[in-house]
């Protein structure tokens, strides 16, 4: 009876988890709507703030489900033994600060073409910059490493029998879907969708989450100065 408590009380917490998750979304959609009014073709705020939060309710409890069948985590991963665990971290933090530098190089030294791409560039503020950062951090994470490379690899599983393949089939697919959604961006972007997959398996969204939040924070709030 114990055990059954324990782990309903830990459904509670990673269900309360994303429920949160969603809600800060909100809170940033709201800081930054001037700069989503124009990604989402002037449709209304109301509107706006209800597709954000349905959309990662959704694809955060479905990634609950699926990621706990592939023995993927959540918000973190406990390291298995001193010697795999010391390796996972330092090619962690390596890719980290890879992605970190090469992202805020990409975007600072390309800047008028980043403002040709993207018009609402000219719309960031320091405040809105780090806003507009935390809420890609959640957002894209719990899409595409928690739900849609969980979903992958929970079909190819049960398709080709093999975890090794399924697992490199769902980082392969988040990740080109992760690059495609970027545009011209695709090569860097499907990049750092591979290193992005890779880190949320070996620890879990809060570690992604934060480099995520790093590659884009630091060059937009250096953007954000320039304009």
């Amino acid at each position: 009876m114990r055990g059954r408590s324990m782990v309903r009380l830990q459904q509670i917490r990673l269900f309360l988890s994303i429920l949160a998750v969603a809600t800060l979304v909100v809170a940033m959609d709201v800081m930054i709507m001037p700069i989503l009014s124009n990604l989402y073709h002037l449709a209304s705020a109301t509107a706006v703030l209800a597709y954000d939060f349905s959309i990662m309710l959704v694809a955060g409890l479905a990634g609950l489900l699926l990621a706990r069948r592939i023995d993927c985590p959540v918000w973190w991963r406990q390291g298995r033994g001193p010697s795999p665990s010391h390796r996972a971290d330092y090619v962690i933090v390596l890719l980290g600060l890879c992605i970190v530098i090469l992202n805020a190089l990409n975007n600072i030294v390309n800047i008028e073409q980043a403002r040709q791409i993207a018009p609402w560039m000219a719309l960031l503020t320091p405040e809105t910059a780090i806003a507009l950062s935390f809420r890609a951090a959640l957002n894209e994470e719990t899409i595409f490493r928690l739900f849609l490379f969980s979903l992958v690899a929970w079909i190819a599983m049960r398709l080709v029998g093999s975890r090794r393949v399924s697992l490199v089939l769902g980082a392969l697919v988040s990740a080109l879907v992760f690059g495609l959604i970027h545009g011209v961006g695709f090569v860097l972007a499907f990049s750092f969708g591979l290193a992005f997959a890779y880190m949320y398996f070996r620890r879990g969204l809060l570690a992604v989450m934060t480099v995520h939040f790093l590659a884009n924070a630091i060059p937009f709030v250096v953007v954000s100065a320039m304009v």
